[in-house]
């Protein structure tokens, strides 16, 4: 039997937060797997314990935390670039009791996110941080080619201000590219003034002339052009409605994917919804991060984390009202 025939072995990862934003790694010990190597602590499932309960079992007797705070997860997933296939149930860990030490002679850091570039980590590990950069709220802007321009423009204002709105993507299929690159331009001015990452849709070559954070593309495109060269940071989304084609995302190299519909919308009144069902049988434990896309708002933000959702992607429910 082959790795990709086995049963994956499921690990619980714990991705320990302090309050200077610093992340906790720790190294592999001589004589194990992937020795040498940087990971976030945890361990494997003893039987058909809870994955919480292993995640709380684990880092106990790891690093001699306890009473941590575990909400929903942050990602589940499968991956087979080891030994034999893993699938990693993650939390974020904000709040805890004790100070963390190696109980089990490991070396243990705390690390600025962006110092992470300059550690030997596990493979896989750039799902994880993928997903604990992105936001819950995944805002997609309607067409300003279909709309009034002042209130578009007092609308999207409006969103850019939002704190927990740190990243749009800028979608309008009415404009041509000239006409799209001048809005991205102007939007993406603004949005970087608030602190606020854009996605264009378009080819790379506009996605570096208007400085874009990364390129929004439909899956057929990443299939016919393969992923494009992006610079370091920038990010390359997809849009994906059913498992396979997440699968075909994770083959072609993108980072994260938008998973539609959930529920019927104005927007593709022909497409069959999924259902909160069909979406997390769809999203299954696909590698990468997938926004639930399709009739939903902020009201569902608790049950797509539920669902193993990144979180939401809107047009509507995150576009706000303005007098």
């Amino acid at each position: 039997m082959n790795a990709t025939e086995q049963a994956p072995l499921d690990i619980a990862v714990g991705i320990l937060v302090d309050n200077a934003g610093r992340l906790l790694i720790a190294r592999r010990r001589a004589g194990t797997p992937g020795e040498g190597m940087w990971e976030f602590p945890g361990g494997k499932r003893e039987g058909d314990e809870p994955m919480a309960d292993c995640l709380a079992r684990e880092l106990a007797e790891e690093i001699g935390v306890h009473d941590c705070r575990l909400d929903a997860p942050l990602i589940r997933f499968t991956h087979h670039k080891g030994e034999r296939p893993v699938r990693l149930h993650v939390w974020r860990i904000d709040q805890w009791q004790g100070e963390p030490s190696g109980l089990e002679g490991q070396e243990l850091a705390w690390a600025e996110r962006g110092a992470l570039a300059d550690y030997r980590l596990l493979p896989a590990t750039d799902v994880i941080l993928c997903a604990l950069d992105l936001p819950a709220r995944y805002a997609i802007t309607p067409a300003l080619s279909a709309a009034d321009s002042q209130q578009w423009w007092a609308r999207f204002e409006a969103l850019i201000a939002r704190p927990d709105m740190p990243l749009l993507r800028l979608r309008d299929q009415g404009l041509d590219d000239a006409a799209y690159q001048a809005l991205a331009a102007k939007v993406i001015e603004a949005a970087h003034a608030q602190g606020v990452a854009v996605l264009v849709d378009r080819s790379l070559s506009l996605c570096r002339a208007v400085g874009a954070d990364g390129l929004h593309w439909p899956l057929a495109r990443l299939i016919e052009a393969g992923r494009p060269a992006l610079a370091s940071g920038q990010r390359l989304a997809v849009s994906a409605h059913t498992g396979t084609d997440l699968a075909m995302a994770v083959e072609r190299g993108a980072d994260f994917a938008v998973l539609s519909p959930v529920a019927a919308t104005p927007t593709h009144p022909g497409a069959k919804a999924l259902g909160w069902d069909g979406w997390h049988a769809a999203r299954a434990d696909y590698g990468l991060p997938v926004y639930a896309l399709g009739g939903l708002g902020e009201a569902d933000l608790q049950n797509a984390r539920q669902h193993n959702a990144q979180g939401v992607a809107a047009i509507r429910a995150f576009w706000p009202d303005v007098g």
